[in-house]
């Protein structure tokens, strides 16, 4: 699957709720994918400024990236997952030759509080400075 379909993938999934009540409750399901328990790892991969303990590491294995993290917020575990489904396993190349949008077609970026918003930003920016 390249990155457009997935990025499109997760457009439709949020296109199945009516209202934003929902595709928040939808990224809180999501969030149930990720462990109960804070993983000791991730605390050098903080989101700063994010009033929940978030965490966020992206990482290339040869031109492939992965990414991992967690919250202790459901949305942000959430987005966290979303994230992860639509960026693991692609490659740099693929990445860099694709636009970003998914949280901008779907409206998610506008219907976050600034601190969520800033911290998806944030989780955007450590993904595209790899691939620089």
């Amino acid at each position: 699957m390249t990155l457009r379909e997935k990025q499109d993938e997760f457009l439709s999934d949020m296109e199945m709720f009516d209202t934003w009540a929902d595709r928040f409750n939808y990224l809180i399901s999501l969030a149930e994918k990720l462990p109960a328990e804070f993983p000791q790892h991730l605390l050098p991969f903080r989101i700063e400024g994010c009033q929940s303990k978030t965490c966020f590491k992206a990482y290339l294995n040869g031109n492939i990236l992965f990414a991992e993290g967690w919250s202790n917020s459901a949305v942000m575990g959430g987005i966290i997952v979303a994230i992860m489904k639509i960026f693991n396993w692609m490659e740099c190349r693929e990445i860099q030759d694709t636009e970003i949008d998914f949280h901008i077609k779907s409206g998610l970026i506008d219907n976050l509080t600034p601190m969520r918003r800033a911290a998806l930003e944030e989780i955007i920016r450590r993904i595209t400075v790899l691939l620089k």
